[in-house]
């Protein structure tokens, strides 16, 4: 067997020959859905066996792969394997970053072999049930460094292969980014302790989100039924959408993430969400979710901000006194704040309508830390104390003793209700006093 880089104009015969066959003959796939009109911008590969064509797959400009088929009298023989290794080599070459496919489900284990990661809910596409799957490539950095690296400020490295991590440096602080996620793994302004904490038993890897930093929560916060926790963005790859440094010599990095088929299938609304960051002295996170369809939507969000701190059994978390909250320890039952928070068991509470500025005050790094917000009448406390602690994996032992999340969310009963068009901005900013 050979394989060929082809072009649609130079083996339209034999690709279509192969793709009828499969698809639309065997799997019974309509001819509108399968002559898509991509097929003349796609990179193609072809498999021949002799003069005989018997399996082929294409590239798309994003790194779609798809339209991946092989006769079925040579299935078995290894031509797919053929077939993806090639098209991955090819995305290298043009420095794709990360590629993605629909998989038919009962194929999704074929996939995986090649490093590919299923992502969101199932879907049907031509009546044939899919799910989206994702790789990262080995080179993802360097590509994204080629396009946004900022001498001196900003510059991609890979936390653990194919997850890259923006690292920003500023004349006041320090910060990284991690594109998985869109999450902030720290901010460190200069002459201080970091601001943001991470366990040091947290894993990096596709698919999976890490214990600490700033996870994403949307388009729900908390558990929504079968459905999981804080929505489906904080464990899905971003896309690197600007990197710059602006009048004030604060670096400004944006990213963001759209629907597709696999989110429609948990959650069914259009959307586009971006997540603005702006590292200096101080630390601004600006989520914002745009309705990209035709009916409004109602959601919830949030920034699930883990600081670190000397000792939270010393810890004050002012601002929230006289506020009303549920206590999701005590069946989320309702009581009012009363002076400021303070810690000595499991803490996890949704401190509901509040604008209000919360400050953690530590003394023993001798900082107090201000979180203000806006687009939130939220506010979240959170400290899992000792017990909580053991059900985590990805959170080594005592390590609640240096956390505590503060977190600038719009929680239930709080809920955002966004017009076909509209937008809603959710802000975070943090500093140190």
């Amino acid at each position: 067997m050979r394989i060929h880089k082809v072009s649609w104009a130079d083996a339209q015969a034999e690709l279509s020959f192969i793709r009828r066959t499969v698809f639309i003959e065997e799997q019974q796939v309509p001819e509108a859905l399968e002559w898509d009109g991509e097929d003349e911008h796609a990179l193609h590969v072809l498999v021949t066996e002799g003069d005989e064509p018997v399996g082929c797959g294409r590239m798309l400009a994003d790194g779609h792969i798809g339209r991946m088929a092989v006769l079925k009298d040579y299935r078995g023989r290894g031509v797919g394997r053929l077939i993806i290794k090639t098209l991955l080599m090819e995305a290298e070459k043009l420095r794709k970053g990360k590629v993605f496919l629909n998989a038919q489900t009962r194929a999704a284990a074929f996939y995986a072999k090649y490093g590919f990661t299923r992502v969101g809910g199932e879907f049907p596409d031509a009546g044939i049930p899919h799910v989206r799957m994702e790789k990262t490539l080995d080179n993802f950095s360097e590509t994204l460094n080629s396009r946004f690296a900022i001498p001196g400020r900003l510059r991609f490295q890979d936390a653990a292969p194919g997850l890259p991590v923006a690292e920003i440096t500023t004349p006041d602080a320090m910060a990284r980014v991690a594109v998985q996620g869109g999450q902030v793994l720290e901010w460190q302004p200069n002459g201080h302790k970091p601001v943001i904490w991470v366990s040091k038993a947290a894993v990096y890897q596709p698919g999976k989100g890490v214990r600490g930093g700033v996870p994403v929560c949307f388009p729900w916060f908390g558990q929504l039924g079968d459905k999981g926790v804080h929505g489906f963005v904080r464990t899905r790859m971003w896309e690197v959408r600007e990197a710059k440094v602006d009048l004030a010599d604060t670096v400004v990095l944006k990213l963001g993430i759209k629907d597709d088929e696999s989110t429609r299938a948990i959650w069914d609304h259009p959307f586009d969400l971006e997540l603005i960051v702006t590292v200096g002295a101080a630390l601004k996170m600006e989520l914002v979710t745009r309705n990209t369809g035709a009916a409004p939507f109602t959601l919830t969000d949030g920034l699930h901000t883990y600081f670190r701190v000397g000792d939270i059994g010393q810890v004050k978390v002012h601002g929230l006194d006289g506020t009303a909250y549920l206590d999701k320890t005590r069946d989320f039952k309702q009581f009012t704040q009363s002076g400021p928070v303070t810690f000595s068991e499991e803490t996890d509470r949704v401190y509901i309508d509040t604008a209000a500025d919360c400050l953690i005050e530590d003394p023993v790094f001798g900082r107090t830390v201000r979180v203000a917000k806006s687009g939130s009448r939220s506010s979240v406390v959170w400290n899992p104390w000792s017990e909580k602690e053991k059900g985590f994996a990805d959170m080594a032992a005592g390590e609640y003793k240096d956390m505590v999340c503060v977190e600038t969310v719009n929680a239930s009963p709080d809920e955002i209700t966004v017009p076909p068009g509209g937008k809603h901005g959710l802000v975070a900013f943090v500093g140190v006093e």
